[in-house]
Order: C-alpha cells, then structure tokens, then sequence
C-alpha cells in the first residue's frame, strides 16, 4: 500500500506569504482611504460651492429689499408731485363755476342762460364780472346723451363764491325755470374741479350715499364729507381715506353680525 506524504512548508515560506497578505490588504486599505479622502473632498468642495451659493441669495434679497424701499420712496414722491402739480392746476380754477345739466342746443345764447341762472339764484352779476363762458368736452349724440358742462369764468372769486353759497341754499333750479326748450332737467352748480378731483368727488358722493353721509360737497377743490350736522367733518384728499372708510364700515357689520349669534 502506497501513501501521500505532503511537503512540509517551511515556516520562512508561509511567513512570506502572511507579509504579502498583509502588504495587498494594506494596499487595499491605502486605495480606499484615498477614495474616501477624494469623495470627502468633492462634498467638501460641494458644501462650499452651496455656501457660497446661500451667501450670494442672501446678497441678492438685502440688494432686493433695498431695492424695494427705493420703489416705495419713488412712488411717494411721485405720488406728492402729482397731487402738487393738481393742486396748481386747481388754482387756475378759482374763479370758475360749472353748470351741468343744461341741455344743448345749436346758436344757444350762454351769456343770457347764465344771467336768468344768477338771477334765479338771487344774485346779480354785472358784464365786467363774467372772463369767459364755454361748453367744455365732447359733444355727444343720441336720445340719451349728456349735454356737455358750461364753465363760467369769473373776473374776482367773490361772485364765483356768492353763486356757490347761493345755488347750495337754493337747490332745485331746473332747464324750464331759465326759459331753456326740451325737456325739464335738473341744473347743478358747482365748483371747476380738475380731471382727478372730479373722480375723487364722483367716488365720495358713491361712498357717501353708501355709507350714510348727509353731506359730501367741495370748497376751493378739496372734498369734504360730514354724515350728520353734528358730526366732524371729514376732509378726503385721496381715495385711501374712502377705501378705510368702507373698510371701518364692513368691519363693524361683521361685528354687529357676530355678536349677534355668539
């Protein structure tokens, strides 16, 4: 019978081989950590981009806020320059009165309509008072158009003041009370207000007549509005002041209602 014997190994051999096993795994490990290290470097390098990113939004929203308090500033003074430059243009109306309502007709004769309006209003108005008297506007036509307003321009602002105070007392004047043909309608004086006033003025009547207010009239082209005799009185310079009024309004409602059921 025949036996295997195996080699015997020596020990140098196998002490070899442990030092080379030792050396690739070391080598492996010496490659792993430099991924690791190129890996850590990259997000290093990502988390840096990512602040610097962060840093220059952060940049842009202060530029933006600041840029934004300059619009708020220039809106402001766009907004003063505006109502300065209507109130220049409001003065030049000073001596103006505006007759609405009059029904037009061709080869009219205004000077004598707006003598049989001052008489009917108990005010005597002589030549030298009266610059200029004009239709203002586009002519309209139809069945249901409006009759352009007439602008009396006066020579001193105290028959201009007298004609208002008096067409405020006597209220009612009619077309057919000044010998005027057509239809009977109803003649309103009032003071010349510029294109913005005039909105202003439409609006605060709209929110008077809403809101209650018994009075809402104009002095020397500003808006007042007074919801009782008793009761302050409300100068309106912009329509801000009638959006808080309506605000105020529907904000107590909504009390009033809630109380109500609570």
């Amino acid at each position: 019978m025949l036996y295997f014997v195996p080699k015997k190994i020596s020990p140098r051999m196998s002490s070899t081989q442990s030092l080379l096993q030792l050396q690739d795994a070391f080598d492996n490990m010496k490659r792993e950590m430099s991924a690791f290290t190129c890996a850590l470097n990259s997000t290093t390098e990502d988390v840096e981009y990512f602040r610097k990113e962060l840093s220059d939004m952060k940049k842009e929203l202060k530029d933006l806020d600041k840029y934004k308090a300059e619009v708020v500033d220039l809106r402001a003074e766009v907004l003063e320059l505006r109502h300065e430059l209507d109130a220049r243009e409001q003065q030049k109306y000073l001596k103006d009165v505006e007759l609405t309502g009059i029904t037009e007709h061709q080869g009219e004769n205004l000077t004598q309509i707006v003598n049989n309006i001052s008489a009917k209003l108990g005010i005597s108005l002589e030549p030298h008072d009266v610059d200029d008297i004009k239709r203002v506007g586009q002519r309209t036509t139809g069945s249901d158009s409006r009759p352009r307003p007439v602008i009396v321009t006066l020579t001193r602002r105290a028959p201009r003041d007298q004609l208002l105070r008096a067409a405020r007392v006597r209220r009612g004047l009619t077309t057919d009370m000044i010998q005027v043909p057509g239809n009977s309608r109803r003649i309103y004086v009032n003071e010349h207000l510029t294109k913005s006033n005039r909105v202003l003025f439409s609006k605060a009547r709209a929110s008077g007549l809403q809101l209650k207010f018994k009075y809402v009239w104009t002095s020397n082209g500003t808006v007042f509005m007074r919801r009782t005799e008793t009761s302050s009185v409300l100068r309106v310079t912009s329509e801000t002041i009638l959006e808080k009024l309506m605000n105020r309004h529907v904000n107590n409602n909504n009390t009033r209602i809630n109380s109500q059921y609570s």
